[in-house]
Formats: C-alpha cells, structure tokens, sequence
C-alpha cells in the first residue's frame, strides 16, 4: 500500500481543504447550487447553435453513425477543454489574492492554494463531460476513443496550472496582468478551432503558415483530442499526443518553478 510521507499528505490534505473551500465559495447562499455549472456553458451552445447552425445554416461535422451531427454537440465537445483552461488560468490569479492575509500570518505550501482551485474546477468540468458524454451515448455515438477526451482534459488541466503558475506570481505584482490575460484570452478564443474546424483555415495568409499556427497551439492540440475522442470517434494522430502530451509537460515544469521561486518573494512583499 502506497503511504504518503508526513509533508505530502500535509500537502494533499490542503489541497483537500482549498478545492472543497472553493467549491463551497462558488455556490454560497445559491438555491440551484451545480445547476449553474451547466447553465453558462449550455446557454453558450445554444447561443452559438442559434447564431451558426440557424443564422448561418453551418453544418457540422459528421460523426460517426449520423446521428449526433448537431452544431451544439459540436461546440460543447470543444468548450470543455477551452473552459477549463480559462477557469484555471484565471481562478490561479484570484485564488493567490485570496490568501495573501493568510500567508502573512502562517507558512504553508501557497501552490496548494491554486492545486485545490483547479481540482474544484476540474470537478465541474467532469461533469460537464459527462453530461455529453450521457447524450452520446443516447445517440449511440460513443466508443472507447471517449478516453481521449480524459486525456485532453488532463493536459488542459496541467498546461492551465503552467500559465496561472506565471500569470498569478506577475498579477501579484501588476494587477494590469489580470486585465491583459482576459484580453489575450478572449482573442485566444478565435484562434482555436472550437466554432470552426482546422480544415477551413487557409494554409498560407500573409505569408505566414496560419493553418499550421492555429492546429498546433496548444489549447488547440487539446481541443482536438478531446473531439476525436468523444465527437468523430476516432484516435487523436500520434503527432498530436505527443505535441501535447510536450506543451503540457514543460509548461507545467516551467510554471511550477518559476512559482516555486518566487512565491516566497511575493509574501513578503504582500
């Protein structure tokens, strides 16, 4: 039986602690509770369903057995990853002003604080994943590739924490980085193929590879597992496991140091 040394399991259970505090902070005094997990980005789909699949009359992709060709079905498959590496990003900044008194008065671990964020947001993100993974199954569209989608979600989930790593050290410093990541992100959004596909990109524009640019950046790449796997029904490309299996590693190394280095720094500043 595996057994955790004294200080992991003093990690584990703060970071126990953080995620079931979060979780609780983002339902307080809410009558509906989880229902307004699914409420945002359901409201989203049929937003985007009304605007390109009524207004535009886009088709969408085709699936496997016919059945599941919806334009929602479609964006859902896609804003899961893209929602869950905002949140984290974002709540990372958040969630390290939320103990800047604490850290002034106690030392313990700070990234425990952003490690319990993004498991409360991964666990919302769970269940947004199986609401659709339940609505493929209804349609008969579902295979074993739908563990592709599990995969995507883990590399969202450690190449996130890369980003807030950085993004939550400089915003402790410049709150402008809070604003600018919100900026940066919400252009990001167009530069993912979650309303499109890959295949409508030009493969030249001003001289520049844009097809190659928008199918291999990150958020992309993991994009891209996460539909193969739970929408088309087919094995994500070897090329594209390892890209991304590569950007959520060594971002997630990077960041992780880079906290690790100057959180300490930030508390005495604090």
């Amino acid at each position: 039986m595996l057994k955790l040394s004294p200080t992991a399991q003093k990690s584990a259970n703060l970071v126990y602690h953080f995620a079931q505090r979060e979780t609780k902070s983002r339902f307080k005094r809410s009558l509906l509770g989880w229902f307004w997990s699914f409420a945002n980005p359901l409201t989203t789909v049929a937003v985007y369903s009304f605007v390109f699949g009524v207004v535009y009359r886009a088709s969408p992709p085709a699936t496997e057995n016919g059945n599941a060709e919806n334009f929602g079905f479609f964006l859902f498959s896609g804003l899961i990853t893209w929602n869950l590496f905002t949140g984290i990003v974002n709540g990372c900044m958040g969630w390290l002003q939320s103990i800047s008194d604490l850290r002034k008065k106690v030392y313990f671990p700070t990234e425990t604080a952003l490690l319990g964020g993004a498991a409360s947001n991964a666990l919302q993100t769970g269940l947004e994943a199986l609401v659709l993974v339940v609505i493929m199954a209804v349609l008969s569209n579902l295979s074993w590739t739908v563990v592709f989608l599990l995969v995507a979600l883990v590399f969202t989930i450690a190449f996130g924490l890369g980003i807030g790593f950085v993004a939550a050290i400089m915003n402790a410093r410049y709150r402008d980085i809070f604003y600018l990541v919100g900026v940066l992100l919400n252009v990001g959004f167009f530069l993912v193929p979650i309303v499109y596909q890959v295949s409508m990109v030009p493969e030249q524009k001003w001289g520049l590879p844009i097809r190659a640019l928008v199918e291999w950046n990150p958020p992309a790449l993991f994009v891209g597992i996460a539909r193969d796997g739970v929408y088309f029904l087919q094995v994500p490309t070897l090329g594209h496991l390892v890209a991304a299996s590569a950007w959520a590693g060594l971002t997630l190394t990077i960041g992780w140091r880079y906290f690790r280095a100057r959180s300490m720094e930030i508390s005495e500043e604090s």
